[in-house]
């Protein structure tokens, strides 16, 4: 079994510290949901695990080797990362983007080999554009081109998949489908899956574990019914709610409680 874990992280921006001395862990076969308002540190926690920052204190680790001993290439085939943005701007093909996960394994020069193509080819089938593969990247709608990064992830083949917003523009059926197959997939594989998400009851339904950030630390861990509880979701988003039962999964179902009246007289 693989393990991940971030011990006593700590990170700050010129504007001032966003996480403070942050410890989790997340194992093999399991999607742990990173959830916390806007600025909570969040993405910024992606990309402390996946080297693209350096922590002003603490470390990461993968099977209790610190990632900061690790090669570019060596991290590559253990992390893959769908960031939340990135330029669009590309004369490339759909299938050229999402080809380009296969890199780490064959590096930039070597022609793929017959299961590289069939690993990009299912990448595109689970994301839902094996119909737009010769698409070119900047005809791609805002919804079609998250689908196409995270198909580039999923190419990767690692054994660490950690996702930004996967859902972010992609309308109710590919948020529930690319969600689903996700789970499916870290599940089928034993990979580690890390998520930052913005709807709880999504978090609730497909997470395995949900950690909340706030006050740039990790308030809470656990399952969706241990965590998300009225007391830490209004700590975490600053909005009272009331937490029900999901009539079809039996997960948390959070209501915000709020008047309209409140907003329209605040911003009307």
């Amino acid at each position: 079994m693989k393990t991940l874990a971030c011990h006593d992280v700590s990170f700050d921006y010129a504007s001032g510290p966003v996480l403070e001395r942050v410890s989790l862990q997340a194992c093999s076969g399991e999607l742990l949901v990173l959830l916390g308002a806007n600025g909570a540190g969040k993405s910024t926690l992606l990309h402390l695990i996946a080297r693209q920052l350096i922590p002003k204190s603490g470390s990461v680790s993968i099977d209790e080797v610190n990632i900061e001993m690790m090669g570019r290439r060596e991290l590559a085939r253990l992390i893959a990362m769908m960031p939340q943005h990135e330029d669009r701007h590309s004369q490339l093909r759909v299938i050229d983007i999402v080809s380009l996960g296969r890199t780490p394994h064959c590096g930039w020069w070597r022609p793929m080999s017959g299961d590289d193509h069939e690993i990009v080819r299912e990448s595109l089938e689970v994301t839902g554009l094996a119909g737009l593969r010769e698409r070119l990247v900047h005809e791609l709608s805002g919804g079609e081109w998250r689908r196409m990064i995270l198909a580039r992830s999923l190419a990767q083949r690692a054994p660490i998949l950690l996702l930004d917003e996967p859902t972010a523009g992609l309308d109710l059926k590919f948020q529930i489908e690319v969600l689903s197959r996700v789970r499916a997939m870290i599940r089928k594989r034993q990979l580690i899956g890390i998520v930052t998400l913005h709807d709880l009851n999504h978090a609730a339904v497909y997470g395995d574990r949900v950690a909340i950030l706030s006050d740039r630390q990790l308030i809470a861990v656990g399952t969706p019914a241990e965590v998300l509880n009225p007391e830490l979701v209004e700590r975490a988003f600053g909005l009272p709610v009331s937490v029900l039962t999901h009539p079809i999964h039996g997960t948390p179902f959070i209501l915000p409680r709020y008047e309209c009246s409140e907003w329209e007289g605040a911003h009307g």
